[in-house]
């Protein structure tokens, strides 16, 4: 059993290392100047394009992240619960067996 609890840390970190990065993988976006979405005509029309596509991008690998995270949260507490069962009917079978001995 402890190897599932310790496989459901395991998990937990990943989780939380997920969740992370999606609360920060947004915050690091450049800013429209750094694509050129400042400047007038064309230049100005591709820079601005290509920072909203860059944002667009960069919130769903955000959104992507998180629904990881709570995924992976869910498999840690599946392994918990599993562990924790799986003790409850060992501690079952060993109660069982001491009192037919």
């Amino acid at each position: 059993m402890e190897t599932l609890r310790a496989l459901a840390a395991r998990l937990d970190e990943a989780g939380a290392t997920l969740a992370t990065l999606a609360r920060t993988v947004t915050a690091t976006d450049p800013p429209h100047p750094a694509f050129g979405a400042h400047a007038a005509g064309r230049p100005g029309d591709v820079g601005r394009a290509l920072h909203r596509q860059w944002t667009a991008a960069t919130a769903d690998r955000a959104r992507e992240a998180q629904a990881a995270a709570v995924r992976l949260a869910a498999a840690a507490a599946a392994l918990r619960s599993a562990a924790d069962r799986y003790a409850a009917a060992d501690d079952g079978v060993a109660r069982r067996l001491a009192r037919e001995a």
